[in-house]
């Protein structure tokens, strides 16, 4: 089943958003964590997407308070990436009620340390995957190295893993369409699900990345164009 999974990002306990995972070009909004989160679940969100900014630029988990404030307000699935480092760090999440974690920056950095994790907790961690260029950026998007998103998605597919999170950093954030021809590569190379992040502005977007379901795309993120007004959320879900 396709999913539209609507996004919060959290920046110092608030809800913001970000062009191209620049932190000098952040959107503030003024609805709490937990408001944002309840005006999706009404909409009939299933599945809500979080990530602590903070937590991936400081490689710890920083907005524990409002992560547990929106778990307190919603009963749908909530998923959770920024800032997991260690098996204790992804336990806590897992005690608090989140059903998914994400692993980003730790799958390139630290392989045997997000080895750990997968294995403590088979096919309830998500590989997150952000690329610039195809090339994979960690901590915060602030660094990119060589490796290449398709070469990352074979070392890792074979893992105990719940699915994968592609994010597109040049067209996060601009509305300005998904990259199509990357999500292909992704999803050609992966037999696990891959769930389409980035440029998302209008239902025809929507549109096109639900095309690829029959690659294994089983759905996409949805961020500033449900904040800033550009889609109605009583559409999408």
């Amino acid at each position: 089943m396709f999913e539209v999974i609507p996004a919060i990002d959290l920046l110092n306990g608030g809800v913001v958003r970000l062009t191209q995972g620049d932190y000098d070009r952040v959107d503030h909004y003024e609805m709490s964590p937990a408001q944002t989160a309840q005006m999706f679940f009404k909409a009939g969100a299933r599945r809500i997407h979080l990530v602590d900014l903070d937590g991936a630029k400081e490689a710890r988990l920083v907005n524990l308070e409002a992560i547990q404030s929106i778990r307190n307000s919603v009963d749908c699935t909530l998923e959770v990436g920024g800032g997991i480092r260690s098996v204790e760090t992804a336990a806590l999440l897992f005690d608090l009620g989140i059903d998914y974690v994400i692993l980003g920056s730790l799958l390139v950095k630290n392989y045997d340390r997000a080895m750990a994790i997968i294995r403590a907790f088979p096919n309830r961690i998500i590989a997150g995957i952000d690329a610039r260029d195809g090339r994979v950026a960690t901590e915060g998007w602030l660094d990119v190295g060589a490796t290449t998103a398709v070469d990352l998605i074979k070392c890792i597919q074979d893992l105990p893993l719940a699915g994968i999170i592609y994010t597109d950093i040049a067209k996060d954030g601009t509305l300005a369409g998904p990259n199509i021809q990357q999500l292909i590569q992704v999803a050609q190379a992966s037999h696990l699900p891959v769930i389409a992040s980035g440029g998302v502005g209008t239902v025809g977007h929507i549109d096109q990345v639900r095309a690829l379901a029959h690659l294994g795309v089983s759905g996409c993120i949805v961020g500033k164009a449900i904040l800033g007004g550009h889609l109605s959320i009583s559409t999408l879900f």
